[in-house]
């Protein structure tokens, strides 16, 4: 059944930005209406088995039954979505740690289990086994109007007592404030809260820098009105007498150490280049909710706003686009929550993971151009604010993968090229797919054109280079038997494609054996009673260690009539496996 064909058309009207000063830019539009998407609930961790489950996570269904909620999807149409859902002002504080503007690409390090010198990844080195999680390179234009769209409709979620805290640094924090006052008003500006990121200062490489070392981040704090909850914070300092007093704490924060520091933060490394650590989250959370009020990242990432949300008993929704950054956040919150149900610590023990707009790529898109890019040969360029590298003596542009080529791609082209008489380069334009329109306007072009030729790369159709594109999925072999009222499950094989792939990309390196399958497994999981729609965990096998394995081996209690069970298997990459037994 079509899920969307059931949704009645619904535009919810936003609010207009009445604050002044306007920052102007090309293309720039207020939304006036946005709409709604189906969601589909994919996955439910109720370690207490109250059998929740929301096909629609409507505020009304879930204010006196709370669960938590995980989005995979692009955080605009979630936030559109949560609108059309019933969260109008019921969200008490955003954080977001949005892209910014970098020029660089944002990889996850990963390693397999168990094997300490294969996949392992120093700061400094190129290694094939990364993934990458987003792109951070935008012309100006597109990135302010990305992220005026999205703080427009974070204040329509935002309550009147709520706080926003957007965290960014000196190439767009300066630019982020002036929206921000348009949207939120300058008069509910609170603090622009600078974090000195290098604690202790003993910079490594920023020794070598030729400037004033730079060790700050900004974080932009607004509120919804004058009337916001706000719990002041304190420090203890020791006085030369021995006595230790008390002392607000300023807007400048000198006390918590960040992953680059010298003895680096003492959080779980999850990989991500962009992983902040909890003790920033804590302080923020602390100051601006109370317990039970409902904390949104529309940029999950790695997942720490959740973690930290849960752990201090606050509600929390997490979205992200990146199914990677998905399923990182759901495995550590499930080690979180297993801990506070043996303690009897939290009044919110389960959360549910749902798709938005269908949106579910077999690979990654940021992923799919890298690997493009790497296929293909591209040297990239960062420089260009138009195009992204170079192919031999051509200049390159690669067209989003969400979508295919057409005309209007073509005539931004051209409009780029007018900017640049002087440019005699040949153009290569490479895509995932191409309007039929594209053709005939390209060889016209190309007649009148004695420069600036393009030739168009469409991988879907090209066997030498979208042979890439070809995905073989993950495979494994699981026994799964009943005996009385257990099932015996035992992974007898797992193969990710995929990794073995990544590690033997460069034909330089030595072609990898791994000796235990189970290096490749990130966790598994199992529902023991599957109804063929959602994934129930019942059970999870995450390791506490990276080096250590998943077990492999199971004892799970079912129901004394036939039952299905499912086990999920996840590997190092956050690909994933469903064999499902009826026993």
């Amino acid at each position: 059944m079509n899920i969307e064909a059931k949704m009645p058309e619904n535009k919810i009207k936003i609010t207009p930005a009445k604050g002044r000063p306007m920052l102007h830019w090309v293309g720039k539009k207020p939304l006036d209406y946005v709409k709604g998407f189906p969601t589909q609930v994919v996955e439910v961790f109720d370690p207490l088995n109250t059998k929740r489950r929301f096909e629609t996570p409507s505020y009304e269904t879930l204010k006196d039954n709370w669960q938590n909620l995980l989005f995979h999807g692009d955080n605009k149409d979630v936030l559109a979505t949560l609108l059309e859902l019933g969260f109008r002002g019921k969200i008490d504080l955003i954080y977001i740690d949005p892209p910014f503007k970098s020029g660089a690409d944002y990889v996850r390090k990963v390693e397999l289990r168990g094997l300490k010198n294969l996949g392992g990844i120093e700061e400094d080195e190129v290694s094939v086994l990364q993934q990458t999680m987003y792109f951070d390179i935008w012309n100006n234009d597109t990135y302010l109007q990305f992220m005026y769209e999205r703080l427009m409709l974070m204040k329509e979620l935002l309550s009147e007592t709520g706080s926003i805290y957007v965290h960014l640094d000196w190439t767009v924090g300066h630019y982020v404030k002036l929206i921000m006052d348009e949207i939120f008003g300058e008069e509910n500006f609170r603090s622009s809260i600078i974090w000195n990121t290098s604690v202790p200062e003993v910079a490594g490489f920023k020794w070598l820098s030729n400037n004033w070392i730079y060790s700050q981040a900004m974080i932009l704090y607004y509120t919804k009105s004058k009337n916001f909850i706000f719990n002041k914070e304190y420090v203890e300092i020791r006085q030369k007498s021995g006595d230790i007093s008390k002392k607000p704490i300023s807007d400048i924060w000198n006390d918590i150490e960040n992953f680059g520091g010298f003895y680096g933060a003492k959080d779980i490394k999850t990989g991500f280049q962009t992983q902040k650590p909890e003790a920033l989250l804590e302080r923020i959370i602390k100051a601006s909710s109370n317990p039970g009020d409902l904390v949104l990242d529309c940029f999950i990432g790695s997942g720490t706003t959740a973690r930290v949300a849960q752990k201090l008993g606050r509600r929390w929704i997490g979205c992200d686009i990146n199914k990677g950054a998905i399923h990182l956040t759901s495995r550590e919150l499930q080690k979180i929550i297993i801990e506070q149900v043996k303690n009897n610590e939290t009044k919110y023990p389960s959360f549910s993971i749902y798709k938005v707009n269908n949106y579910d790529l077999q690979l990654l898109q940021t992923e799919a151009i890298e690997l493009a890019v790497q296929h293909i040969g591209i040297q990239r360029i960062r420089t260009d604010r138009f195009f992204d590298g170079i192919l031999g003596k051509n200049l390159v542009k690669i067209i989003d993968f969400n979508h295919p080529l057409t005309l209007l791609d073509l005539q931004l082209l051209q409009d780029e090229l007018k900017k640049r008489p002087d440019e005699d380069r040949d153009i290569t334009i490479v895509c995932l797919g191409k309007e039929l329109a594209v053709d005939p306007w390209v060889e016209e072009w190309n007649k009148k054109h004695p420069v600036n030729k393009i030739k168009v790369i469409e991988l879907k159709t090209d066997k030498k280079y979208g042979s890439f594109l070809i995905h073989e999925p993950a495979k494994a072999k699981i026994s799964i038997e009943r005996k009385e009222n257990k099932a015996i499950i035992e992974i007898l094989d797992f193969i990710s494609p995929t990794i073995i792939e990544r590690l033997n990309i460069d034909s330089k390196l030595f072609k990898v054996k791994i000796p235990d399958f189970r290096s490749m497994i990130d966790c598994v999981l199992i529902d023991n009673n599957y109804d063929d729609n959602t994934f129930h965990i019942i059970y999870s096998d995450i390791p506490e260690k990276k080096n250590d394995f998943v077990k492999g081996k199971y004892e799970i209690e079912i129901a004394e009539q036939k039952t299905k069970v499912a086990v999920k298997i996840i590997d190092m990459l956050g690909e994933e496996v469903l064999i499902i037994e009826e026993v």
